[in-house]
């Protein structure tokens, strides 16, 4: 190494202080607002990631104030699946005043990594992992709407999936509380958010709440389950064109694999219209889970018609445009880093003309076949169905979905049993009443079905439903999430990771699980005396089942200042190797012995470092390494 190169490495490589106590260390990634670093809080010894807003963003009042609503409303959440967030403030930097935001270190792979990687085998994710990721983001989700809070910018790139498959939604950098829909920092007509997961009513301009994230996360389990998205274009104004207008593919068309309950559940996430959609992100979460859990029907509506729509909505509903959006429907600024402001959809009349004929000519055709396959049926039932066009007087409220329907079987979920028994009745439909496990939210109410609702059914036939016994008394606090469901024998296994090891058996009491210490693990990510890692994790599994636990025995005592960041991650098969560049040789050495690596030392001559200082390593720091292998380190001797 010469003399250039040395000073090149000092000045390039320096850690820089932020907030006077946390050392920038390495860059993670980089986003529309701010970049993320890997740093080391010097307070409390721990590994952080430090988010800073971008300088030249920092100069406009209205992005450092969503910076700063971001650190405040995110601090508020509190969910195994949301990063969390430690510390907040502003520092002075080359480029002028510098906000930042600390959040927890997430050791783990990004879900656009885990995507690529299966895509480079010829493959996806695997339907269950898809399935299991998605469920997590939307159980983040509803903690975040229930504080009020819409993400507004769902996509992989903000997922995390942890060592031990602990899904982290992360990035609430657009987020923006329900009731500040009126305050300065509202611009009408302005699109925040990613353009290939953007709901219409964003890219409309409209307000986004709950039901927008819902739309984004189904464009994410499109592309989890087929390995593309739903809709593509060469342009950002092509793809938010057909958010707005065009209907979604059917997952199945393009992932033949996949069952049809995925279709339906994806179809209602990407309804055009929000009314159409999942409710809220647990509806949507315990759909999914309905279907690890075995629950999914094996027939169910194409995705071109919404599940959710009832009688009196198809004949109310609007047809398609006959002329595409023009620019008045379709008012975008885009943000300052997309580059495009104030696009233009152009279209002749000729085109337009074309495209309203294709409509009108497929929705033609789909009344031609649909009158031909329900001919037989509308004929052979005509005698005893002439009685049932007299809507129900009954069928009102929170039964207005029960009239009666030769296709369609009627959502119990959430109504009462009784109500539950006159829904029955008016859709000529009789039940078969169970009891199950559930939660205390969820006491003398319907919790699942079979058939699954909106499966077709004939007049008479029996449905079964479970209805809950309500929830364990001790599922409060940080026990909440120990509280499952039961679904034909199957349950979601909590997760027991950072929970003592007597909290841990009390809530697989909750589960009805039996738990086994298996023994203890050296984990410096976990206090001594928590569960560190868990065996299976938190997936659908059968109830009463078993469930391993490791409990941490803590870290290396010398891991501490300097040495912090040297105790390796006995959790994980090949940890990061430490940062070895600027330590003494002595401090080195004792990096090694508490990573359990070891050293091979080289001298190199240094004009702008101290002897007896590393100046270089390999592999690099945070490089994935074996335990017991060698590092190499360089060592300055000074000046030659």
């Amino acid at each position: 190494m010469d003399t250039g190169e040395t000073e090149q490495l000092h000045a390039g490589a320096l850690p820089r202080m932020v907030g006077g106590r946390y050392v920038v260390q390495a860059p993670l990634g980089e986003g529309g607002m701010a970049s993320v670093h890997r740093a080391h809080d010097s307070v409390l010894g721990r590994t952080v990631a430090v988010k800073m807003l971008h300088a030249e963003l920092a100069r406009d009042r209205s992005f450092r104030e969503r910076f700063r609503r971001e650190a405040q409303a995110v601090a508020a959440l509190s969910h195994p699946n949301i990063v969390a967030v430690h510390d907040s403030g502003e520092d002075s930097g080359d480029a002028g005043v510098v906000q930042f935001i600390v959040m927890e270190y997430v050791q783990g792979r990004s879900l656009p990594e885990l995507v690529r990687d299966a895509a480079s085998e010829g493959g996806t994710i695997g339907l269950d992992r898809a399935l299991e990721i998605t469920a997590s983001v939307l159980d983040a989700l509803a903690c975040s709407h229930r504080q009020g809070l819409v993400h507004r910018d769902i996509k992989p790139a903000n997922v995390m999936v942890t060592d031990d498959g602990t899904v982290k939604v992360m990035d609430f950098g657009i987020a923006r509380a329900l009731e500040s829909e009126a305050t300065s920092m509202t611009r009408t007509g302005t699109v925040l958010g990613t353009p290939l997961y953007l709901s219409p009513e964003q890219a409309l301009g409209k307000p986004a709440d709950a039901r927008s994230d819902i739309y984004s996360v189904g464009c994410m389990l499109f592309e989890l389950a087929t390995g593309t998205l739903p809709f593509t274009g060469e342009s950002t104004m092509s793809v938010l064109y057909q958010h707005v207008q065009e209907a979604p593919p059917i997952p199945s068309s393009v992932n033949p694999s996949l069952p049809p309950a995925v279709d339906v559940i994806v179809a209602r996430a990407l309804s055009k219209d929000p009314a159409e959609r999942y409710p809220d992100a647990k509806a949507m979460a315990d759909a999914i889970r309905r279907i690890t859990a075995g629950q999914a029907s094996t027939r169910q509506l194409p995705p071109h018609e919404p599940p959710t729509v009832t009688a009196d909505q198809a004949r109310t509903r609007q047809l398609p445009p006959q002329e595409p959006p023009t620019t008045a429907d379709i008012r975008i600024t885009m943000s300052p880093r997309w580059g495009v402001n104030d696009p233009r959809l152009r279209r002749t009349g000729r085109v337009a003309l074309v495209y309203s004929l294709l409509v009108w000519g497929f929705a033609f055709a789909g009344l031609c076949v649909g009158a031909f396959v329900l001919l037989p049926e509308i004929t052979s039932g005509s005698s005893h169905d002439a009685g049932s066009r007299t809507p129900d007087p009954r069928a009102t409220g929170a039964l207005s979905g029960c009239s009666p329907s030769s296709w369609s079987v009627p959502s119990f979920t959430g109504m009462s049993p009784a109500e539950a028994r006159s829904c029955a009745e008016i859709a000529g439909l009789k039940l078969e009443e169970n009891s199950t496990l559930g939660r205390k939210q969820d006491k003398d109410t319907v919790v699942a079905q079979e058939p699954a609702a909106y499966q077709s059914a004939k007049s008479g036939s029996t449905l079964k439903i479970w209805v809950s016994k309500g929830g364990d008394p001790r599922a409060v606090g940080d026990l909440a999430n120990c509280e499952v469901e039961e679904s034909h024998g199957k349950i979601f296994n909590p997760t027991f990771k950072g929970m003592t090891a007597a909290k841990a058996r009390v809530c697989a009491d909750i589960a009805h699980l039996k738990l086994v210490e298996a023994g203890t693990v050296q984990d410096k990510r976990t206090p001594a005396g928590q569960v560190a890692k868990q065996e299976p994790g938190p997936e659908t599994i059968t109830a009463g089942s078993t469930v391993k636990v490791w409990v941490s025995s803590g870290g290396d005592p010398r891991a501490t200042g300097t040495l912090s960041d040297c105790d390796s991650d006995a959790t994980s098969d090949k940890p990061d190797a430490p940062h070895f560049v600027y330590m003494t040789v002595a401090d080195a050495r004792a990096c090694a012995d508490i990573a359990h690596l070891k050293l091979e030392e080289h001298t190199v001559p240094g004009e702008t470092w101290d002897a007896g200082k590393v100046v270089k390593q390999e592999p690099e720091s945070f490089a994935a390494v074996e335990p017991g292998s060698t590092v190499k380190i360089w060592i300055s001797s000074g000046k030659p």
